[in-house]
């Protein structure tokens, strides 16, 4: 079997459904930790079901955990669902001022914000997003920046809706800062606008 092309169709990319015998291969890559494991996560975080989780969270602690970790969370969260079950490691890495456990754990957990805030309240994270989006020392501003243009739905009325760069006076910036603040109640952050 070619895990690719199994990872193609699981993806939507190419026709065909993935078939029981090709989920369970994707499942025994992961299982021995050999093979093509980027596209076996792909696979079991799209076509399996929570039981599956376990297969995949080893990849966020393990020795391979820089490789695959951002992959994982992402799996585990947006592709089987299972947000409420990592909601505080989600929020422990988004509060915080750096990477833990893995290299771009930080980046990674802020790119799944979105699903993080769908029917969830959570004033003090959003506003750390807004926190992370203006200080133009943190590395990870771009990222909070696409996440609140996402959760904000703020993506056609923007100029640059994918900017890759980011000034804070630009009207696009403030078209942001304005929409987090009513929408999070971030009163202390009116000094940057």
């Amino acid at each position: 079997m070619d895990i690719k092309e199994i990872r193609k169709r699981a993806q939507g990319v190419a026709r065909g459904e993935v078939t029981a015998n090709e989920l369970e291969y994707a499942r025994s890559i992961l299982r021995s930790s050999r093979g093509n494991i980027s596209s076996a996560i792909y696979v079991v975080g799209l076509c399996g079901d929570a039981s599956d989780a376990i297969l995949i969270e080893r990849y966020l602690s393990g020795p391979d955990r820089d490789i695959y970790g951002e992959l994982a969370l992402k799996a585990l969260c947006r592709y089987l669902g299972l947000v409420e079950k990592y909601r505080e490691m989600l929020r422990s890495l988004i509060m915080s001022d750096d990477d833990i456990g893995w290299e771009n754990s930080r980046m990674s957990a802020i790119n799944l914000a979105d699903i993080y805030l769908e029917n969830f309240d959570d004033r003090e994270l959003g506003c750390r997003l807004l926190e992370i989006m203006i200080n133009e020392a943190d590395k990870d501003r771009i990222a909070a920046r696409n996440s609140l243009v996402h959760i904000l739905q703020l993506r056609s009325e923007l100029a640059e809706p994918f900017a890759m760069d980011l000034d804070i006076t630009s009207g696009d910036a403030k078209m942001i800062v304005a929409a987090a603040e009513r929408r999070f109640r971030c009163s202390a952050l009116n000094r940057f606008h």
